[in-house]
């Protein structure tokens, strides 16, 4: 298994992982959580975001050979960049221009995660099936 497919392996299993449990515990909650203070939403963020975070360094540093990327790792990587955009702009469409007039606060915030976290699960998603079926040449 190349580098690149490595890291993109561990980033998609962390995302999903991740994002699951925060959401999760956010619905499952949602009146504990509406209880809570600022500082402890912001908490409770800080702690998901930065597990996320210490996951890509880690997997960074264990995965990376700069050696090996090559044309393929490239055009992969810009292919699923590309597909992942369009899911992040109509994502953030949504957050920006239809939320604003139905929800405020962290509904808002957590739609603008949401939509980050699937648009990098697409992005990771689209690298692993690339590599394993080679279905990145155009």
């Amino acid at each position: 298994m190349l580098p690149r497919e490595r890291y993109a392996w561990i980033w998609l299993v962390a995302l999903v992982v991740v994002f699951t449990a925060y959401f999760s515990a956010i619905g499952i909650g949602h009146q504990a959580w509406l209880a809570q203070s600022f500082l402890h939403k912001i908490g409770w963020l800080a702690l998901a975001l930065g597990s996320l975070g210490l996951i890509a360094f880690f997997a960074w540093l264990f995965t990376r050979d700069p050696k090996a990327v090559d044309e393929r790792d490239r055009l992969i990587d810009l292919r699923a960049s590309a597909i992942a955009y369009y899911v992040l702009m109509a994502g953030m469409i949504v957050v920006g221009c239809v939320m604003p007039f139905q929800h405020t606060g962290w509904d808002i915030a957590h739609a603008a995660l949401r939509a980050i976290a699937i648009a990098e699960i697409v992005h990771s998603g689209l690298v692993v099936m690339w590599y394993r079926r080679g279905g990145w040449h155009g």
